[in-house]
C-alpha cells in the first residue's frame, strides 16, 4: 500500500517532489531534474554532492562527519549521497554541486576555464546619420561598429529602414560573422536560444539566455510518433511505404516542438521572435524524421545515413516559427542507429579513451553504449524497446502523476506515487524495483517466469503470498496497488518478458563491446548512466536483474541525467564545443551488433535473470 509521503522543495529551482521517507536526497533530486556530482559513486568520500537543508534537515551521517566542518553541519549542510529525508524539507542546491553546472559548460578539456562563446551574439550601435561629407553605406557604417559582417537581401533591406526609424540606432544580430537581424532600440537583453533532445519516446527543450548560459525555462512531451511505431524500425517501415507518411511523421515533430517552444516562452514571459538559434541532438532516425530526409535506408543493410556530420540549418528551413534568420544545429551522426543524442551525451560527460576503461550506457527506447579504452571509442545502439519508458507494460505509464516510481519489498510491498495521489500505473524504474525484489524474494525464477500460487516458496510471507493470482488467461500476475478496484496495478508475464528483452539487449550490447576491447566488464573504471529513465533506478537493482554487470563495483557506476540534452544545451552556449562534437563523431568506431556473429548468443543468454 502507498505509504504517508513528504515534499522535498529544491532551491533555487523552487521545484517540489514528493517521495517516500528515508529517500536519499541524491535520488529526490535525480526525480526533480537535478544531477548532482557524484564522483565517489555515492559512496560518501568525495564530498562533491554538498547540500544546505534550510528546513527539515535529518542528522548527520559519520561521512557527513568527514567531509564538513562543524559549523557547516549546523547551518544544515550535508551529503546527497548519505542523507535520508525525513520529513518535509527544503533543500539549496549550490551550483558547484551540479554535474552540468555553469563552471562545466565553460570548461575545455584541458582544463582551461573559457568563456561563454555561442554562436548568436547582440550589439547596441549607435550611428552618426550620414551626409554629403559622410556618404557611406549603412552597412559600411554598421561595420565599423561590428567588424566585417554578411547579410542577405531582407536583412540589407530591414537596416536602412529600421536605422532612420531609430534615428540611426539599433541593435545588431550577429550569428557567425552573419548579420542574421537589425533591431529598433537597445534589445541586446532579448537573446535567447533552444536546445532539444528529440528522444524516440520523449522530447525535452531547454530555454537559454545566451548572454549568461542561464536557463530561463524547460518542457517535456511526448513524441507523437509513438501513434506511428514505438521504436525506431516500426517508423522506417510505415514512413518506407510512401512520403506521405514521412511527412506526416515531420509534421508530428514539429508540431510537438512547436508546442513547447510556445510553453516556454510563455514561463519565460519571451516572443518567438527573441529565440535567435536552436540546437537538436537525437538518435539518427529522429535527427533525418526533424529533417524531413528519407530514412527507408536505415532499414535495409547496411543502414546507411543520409548524412553524418552536423547540419547547419536555417530554423526557416525546417519550417520552425522563431526568429525569421534564426539558425539550427543538428547534431553530427557516428552511423545509422548511434546518432546525436550519443554525441550530445559524449560531449557533455567528456569521455575520453585515455582515461581509464570508461562505458555510457544511454538507457531508453534505443539503448546507445559508448565504451572508451586503449586510446580507441567503440559505440553500438541496441534495441531495448519502450519497457523502460512504461510502454508494452499493461500498466506502464511515464514518470508522471499517478505512476508508481519506486517499490520497496519486505515482508509486504510498498510504494511511492508521484503526485502523491492513487496509484495508476507503473513507469519503469518501479518496474526495475520490482522486479529486482521479486527474483530475491523467490516469486521470479531466473528465466523470467512469474511462478504461480501453487510453486511458491515455503518461507514467502503470507501478504506477499496474498498478491499472486492466475487470471482468466491463465497467466499469472502479481497485484501492486489496487486503489481502484476495477483497474489494479498489476504485474503478468508479459510484463517481465518484456523487462527480460529490454534488460537482454542492453547487457549483449555491453558484453560485445567489451569482446571488441579485449576487456572484462571488471576492468571498467567508470559506467555512466545516462537518460531521463537512468536517472531514476537503483544501481543495485539494474545489476539485480542483469541489466548492468553484476561484476561492477557499485561505486564506480554514476548518474549523468540527460546528458543529450545538456549537450544541446552545451552545443547553443559554444562554437567549440560544436567542434568537439564533431571530433568524437568521426572518431567513434561504430559497432554493428547485428552483424557480430555472437550477438544472438549472448542476447539469449542476457534474458537470463542473474542468480543473485
Amino acid at each position: 500500500m502507498p505509504k504517508q509521503q513528504v515534499r522535498v522543495t529544491f532551491q533555487p529551482s523552487g521545484r517540489t517532489i514528493v517521495v517516500l521517507p528515508h529517500t536519499t536526497a541524491l535520488e529526490v533530486a535525480a526525480q526533480a531534474g537535478l544531477t548532482i556530482q557524484t564522483p565517489c559513486g555515492g559512496s560518501g568520500t568525495c564530498g562533491k554532492c554538498r547540500v544546505q537543508f534550510t528546513s527539515g534537515a535529518c542528522e548527520p551521517t559519520a561521512s557527513d562527519g568527514e567531509q564538513l566542518s562543524d559549523d557547516e553541519i549546523a547551518a544544515g549542510w550535508r551529503l546527497a549521497c548519505q542523507t535520508s529525508i525525513c520529513e518535509d524539507c527544503v533543500i539549496h542546491v549550490p551550483e558547484s554541486s551540479l554535474f552540468a553546472s555553469q563552471h562545466q559548460i565553460l570548461t575545455e578539456t584541458t582544463g582551461e576555464k573559457g568563456e561563454i562563446a555561442p554562436a548568436v551574439r547582440k550589439v547596441y550601435v549607435e550611428l552618426s546619420p550620414p551626409t554629403l561629407q559622410d556618404d557611406a553605406a549603412d552597412l559600411f557604417r554598421l561595420e565599423e561598429k561590428l567588424g566585417a559582417v554578411k547579410a542577405s537581401l531582407s536583412v540589407i533591406r530591414d537596416v536602412s529602414r529600421v536605422l532612420r526609424e531609430g534615428d540611426f540606432c539599433g541593435t545588431a544580430v550577429i550569428a557567425d560573422h552573419h548579420l542574421i537581424g537589425f533591431e529598433k532600440g537597445d534589445t541586446s537583453e532579448r537573446c535567447y536560444g533552444a536546445a532539444f533532445d528529440v528522444g524516440t519516446t520523449t522530447v525535452v527543450g531547454s530555454l537559454l539566455d545566451l548572454r549568461n548560459g542561464d536557463e530561463r525555462a524547460i518542457a517535456s512531451a511526448m513524441n507523437p510518433q509513438v501513434n506511428f511505431g514505438d521504436d525506431v524500425l516500426s517508423r522506417i517501415e510505415f514512413t518506407s511505404k510512401s512520403s506521405a507518411n514521412l511527412h506526416q511523421l515531420r509534421q508530428a515533430i514539429l508540431g510537438t516542438i512547436s508546442q513547447l517552444i510556445d510553453e516556454m516562452c510563455s514561463k519565460a514571459g519571451i516572443s518567438r521572435e527573441d529565440i535567435y538559434e536552436l540546437t537538436f541532438a537525437g538518435n539518427t532516425t529522429m535527427e533525418h524524421l526533424l529533417c524531413g530526409i528519407d530514412v527507408a535506408p536505415l532499414g535495409q543493410v547496411p543502414f546507411t545515413p543520409a548524412h553524418a556530420r552536423a547540419l547547419a540549418l536555417s530554423a526557416e528551413e525546417l519550417t520552425i516559427d522563431v526568429h525569421s534568420h534564426a539558425a539550427a544545429y543538428v547534431f553530427p551522426i557516428i552511423g545509422g542507429f548511434v546518432g546525436g543524442d550519443t554525441v550530445a551525451c559524449m560531449l557533455t560527460t567528456r569521455i575520453a579513451p585515455d582515461d581509464g576503461a570508461t562505458m555510457l550506457v544511454d538507457i531508453g527506447t534505443n539503448g546507445e553504449i559508448v565504451l572508451a579504452c586503449n586510446g580507441e571509442i567503440y559505440a553500438a545502439s541496441t534495441a531495448a524497446g519502450p519497457a523502460f519508458e512504461g510502454a508494452r507494460i499493461s500498466c506502464g505509464m511515464r514518470a508522471t502523476s499517478g505512476a508508481i516510481d519506486k517499490i520497496i519489498v519486505n515482508d509486504d510491498l510498498s510504494c511511492s506515487v508521484i503526485g502523491n495521489v492513487p496509484a495508476v500505473g507503473l513507469c519503469g524504474s518501479s518496474m526495475v524495483d520490482l522486479c529486482s525484489h521479486l527474483l530475491t524474494a523467490g516469486i521470479i525464477s531466473t528465466t523470467g517466469r512469474l511462478l504461480p500460487p501453487d510453486e511458491l516458496p515455503d518461507d514467502l510471507p503470507e501478504p506477499l503470498r496474498r498478491r499472486i493470482s492466475v487470471a482468466d488467461d491463465d497467466q499469472t500476475q502479481f497485484l501492486i496497488v489496487d486503489d481502484n478496484p476495477d483497474r489494479p496495478v498489476t504485474l503478468t508475464q508479459r510484463d517481465v518478458r518484456e523487462l527480460q528483452l529490454a534488460c537482454g539487449a542492453i547487457r549483449a550490447g555491453i558484453r560485445i563491446l567489451l569482446k571488441q576491447a579485449g576487456i572484462e566488464s571488471g576492468d571498467l573504471s567508470r559506467v555512466l548512466l545516462a537518460g531521463g529513465f537512468a536517472s531514476f533506478i537503483r544501481r543495485s537493482h539494474a545489476q539485480r536483474i542483469g541489466l548492468l554487470p553484476g561484476e561492477i563495483d557499485r561505486g564506480r557506476i554514476r548518474y549523468v541525467g540527460n546528458a543529450s540534452l545538456n549537450g544541446a544545451r552545451w552545443a547553443l552556449l559554444s562554437t567549440k564545443a560544436r567542434q568537439r562534437a564533431e571530433d568524437y563523431a568521426r572518431r567513434t568506431r561504430h559497432v554493428e551488433l547485428s552483424q557480430d556473429p555472437d550477438f544472438q548468443m549472448q542476447f539469449a543468454d542476457a534474458m537470463i535473470f542473474p542468480d543473485s
